[in-house]
């Protein structure tokens, strides 16, 4: 340093050809832990100058001072062993750059420049190094906490790591701040706890102490870290809120139902009994009955199921909750009523099945109780009867047999409602058709169908004039057969019939058939071959009955004219009444195709007759 000392004497001693300098650095800067920054150094000179040389220096808490970096004209240099010699570089405009901040490096760094005649300056900048800490996690306390503890109950603990500078913890209930209180108490206190790592970082805890009520049972709790980062900006992260297991006595019992508050037999009803205390109890169940309570069953969750409740359901039912920690004042039995609606069986008078002959009255009631006044009616199908308990039938026919219902219900009691079947059987000989069913078939052979329904009761038993036997179906109105068989002439001769028969006696259709080739071709209409029915053919019947009837009259007019009541043309004046005309001396000569002189009546003799005579 003594060259250095003596270019301050020089100076002193030739003060017109001294100079200055003059350092400019920035005065604070801010980075982020593993971010670069630059601080720049720049200086003015006046007056002489020579072998410019700009020096950087660290400065720790004490004041001491070590190099890190220099450059002049020819070289420059970075020392060794300062902590800076791999992060460091010194730019040509002599801007120090260091290319990963650590915690370490907040503190002064000095630009120090000198310039031989002209003097030397330095300046001094301050880095302030920020680096945000992990999100905070919370250890609640996992035991079960007690509402009668006396001093505040330990709630949990909030942690947060490798912040800086040293971040902040505070407490929250239920969305709402706590106080920060770091004195022990009665009511709640924190215990904080802040701890350097090696890494220059700060790891920050705290433990919340609160005193617990009943009110608490629900509450949610969360910490929250604060800290500080470049700007002036302060920033904050939220941990997981979380609840506590808080044990507290019983204070109250409710005891409800759990559905509809109108019950109908057939319901399953729930009672529902429910202790304010934690945590839950059990729970006994009772029905009272004249001088007791009788024990139903023991529930952990509460809940009394009576399943398809009937009226004799009805009544007062107890819960009592198994709360031993409760003061004595603590009401821990509750008790409820319920009324079950109810609709007795319906009752038939006379009973069902009920008989009756053909042709009788019968009449049938229907009764019942409940809760309230019920309706009823009586149905056949979907035809309504009867708007009261009585069901009166006149005059039974077979078709009068079947089953009626009897409907009743409570309109007041949406689905309270019970039906009772009355079967009736009409008794008698059997009944069918009787008339003759005409059935006309093309040819021999033929196929029909024929079908015989009788109705009757006991049912009735059909059976056909053919070998053929076939099958019977039953219905509530009766029984029915249908045949099918071939045209044959012995059919047509005797017909087919059916015989309907029971204890009370027997009923016969008869069918006619018929042979009628048909006169033309009838039209096709469709590929379906279909089988001629019973009673069908009328049509053609009809023809033929027409056309034997004319062949009637025609010979009856003729047995007329050949007894001589008939006169024919002139002959009518003749006295006819004293002639003598044996019926052998009549011949009749009917011919077609002859010529009009040969086509008259011949008298007795063979003489023609004369052309007034002819008919």
């Amino acid at each position: 340093m003594n060259w250095l000392a003596g270019l301050l004497m020089l100076a002193t001693a030739f003060p017109g050809t001294a100079g200055s300098v003059e350092v400019s650095v920035p005065e604070r800067l801010e980075s982020e832990v593993g971010s670069p920054v630059r601080i720049p150094c720049t200086h003015t000179i006046t007056g002489p100058r020579s072998n410019v040389m700009v020096e950087w220096f660290i400065m720790d808490k004490n004041g001491k001072r070590q190099r890190i970096a220099y450059k002049d004209a020819t070289s420059s240099m970075l020392d060794p062993d300062t902590g800076y010699s791999d992060r460091v570089t010194m730019d040509n405009d002599y801007t120090l750059a260091i290319s990963r901040v650590e915690v370490m490096d907040e503190r002064a760094f000095l630009c120090q420049v000198i310039a031989g005649a002209a003097g030397s300056q330095e300046g001094k900048s301050e880095l302030k190094v920020y680096d945000a800490p992990e999100h905070p996690e919370v250890t609640s306390n996992r035991a079960t906490l007690s509402v009668t503890e006396q001093h505040p109950s330990e709630i949990g603990t909030c942690t947060s790591r490798n912040g800086y500078p040293a971040p902040s913890i505070v407490w929250y209930k239920d969305g709402e701040i706590l106080p920060t209180v770091t004195n022990h108490n009665e009511n709640m206190y924190m215990i904080p706890r802040v701890v350097k790592e090696a890494s220059g970082l700060y790891t920050v805890s705290n433990n919340l102490y609160y005193k617990l009520s009943k009110v608490d049972k629900d509450s949610e709790y969360h910490c929250q870290v604060r800290y500080q980062m470049m700007n002036g900006k302060q920033r904050s992260k939220d941990s997981e809120k979380f609840k506590i297991s808080l044990h507290y006595h019983t204070e109250a019992v409710t005891f409800n139902l759990g559905t509809s508050a109108t019950i109908k037999e057939g319901d399953d009803v729930r009672l529902h009994c429910s202790a304010d205390g934690f945590p839950p109890v059990d729970y006994i169940f009772y029905r009272a009955e004249a001088d007791d309570e009788r024990e139903l069953e023991t529930s952990q969750d509460g809940i009394l199921v009576l399943s398809s409740v009937t009226k004799e359901d009805s009544g007062t039912y107890l819960c009592e909750a198994l709360d031993f920690d409760s003061p004595i004042q603590v009401e821990l039995k509750k008790n409820i009523t319920i009324y079950v609606n109810y609709l007795d069986p319906l009752e038939l008078t006379p009973k069902s099945p009920v008989t009756v002959q053909l042709g009788d009255d019968i009449e049938v009631s229907c009764s019942t109780r409940g809760s309230a006044t019920p309706k009823i009616m009586w149905k056949k199908n979907k035809d309504h009867l009867s708007h009261s308990g009585t069901l009166s039938l006149k005059k039974v026919t077979y078709k009068s047999s079947g089953t009626y219902v009897c409907e009743a219900n409570i309109p007041s009691i949406r689905g309270l409602a019970k039906t009772q079947q009355l079967k009736v059987f009409v008794e008698g000989k059997p009944s069918m058709e009787d008339d003759v069913s005409e059935v006309t078939v093309s040819k021999e052979g033929d196929k029909v169908t024929l079908t015989c329904v009788a109705s009757g009761h006991p049912s009735p038993k059909i059976t056909w004039n053919v070998e053929k036997r076939p099958p019977v179906t039953s219905s509530e109105n009766g029984v029915s057969s249908k045949l099918s068989v071939a045209v044959t002439a012995r059919m047509v001769q005797s017909g087919v019939t059916c015989n309907a028969t029971n204890k009370y006696g027997w009923a016969l259709r008869s069918f006619q058939l018929a042979i009628v080739p048909p006169t033309t071709e009838p039209p096709v209409t469709s590929g379906e071959n279909r089988e001629p029915q019973g009673g069908g053919g009328g049509a053609v019947i009809a023809v033929v009955v027409c056309v034997l009837l004319l062949l009637l009259i025609v010979a009856c007019l003729f047995c007329l004219h050949k007894k001589g009541k008939l006169p024919c043309g002139k002959a009518e004046k003749k006295d006819v009444v004293h002639s003598e005309v044996k019926s052998d001396d009549i011949v009749v000569e009917m011919k077609t195709g002859q010529s009009p002189e040969t086509s008259g009546l011949l008298g007795p003799n063979g003489e023609k007759r004369p052309a007034g005579d002819r008919c």
